[in-house]
């Protein structure tokens, strides 16, 4: 699994950027490859979001972007904020509770988090 992360400082008002974002998921949640999306915001920034997408591989993620129709997704998005994008890999990974495990194929650990701890 590779994670794409894009970065957005908006030109707009938040609710024109989600509106604009929101149009184009549709595109991203038919592809094959396509994991997940979150689009979360800065609560100290509120003109900063991040899109976190999950894909299976970097190829599918690849196909996509070459496509024209993600080319219009892009400069929707251009229109109204700024990005900065890069391709992320999981290294480390954290839920309540569960036994420590290393994913063989993409080198991952998931690790338990002791209770009142996280986040220190």
């Amino acid at each position: 699994m590779v994670i794409f992360m894009n970065k957005f400082k908006v030109r707009c008002t938040p609710g024109e950027f989600e509106r604009v974002f929101e149009e184009n998921t549709a595109l991203l949640r038919r592809q094959p490859g396509f994991i997940r999306f979150r689009l979360v915001r800065s609560s100290r920034h509120p003109d900063v979001y991040f899109n976190i997408a999950e894909w299976e591989n970097a190829d599918a993620h690849q196909r996509v972007v070459q496509s024209e129709e993600f080319q219009a997704h892009i400069r929707d998005l251009s229109a109204v904020a700024e990005s900065d994008i890069d391709m992320y890999s999981v290294v480390l990974e954290g839920h309540p509770e569960s036994q420590p495990q290393r994913d063989g194929d993409a080198g991952t650990q998931t690790v338990a988090l002791e209770e009142g701890r996280a986040g220190r």
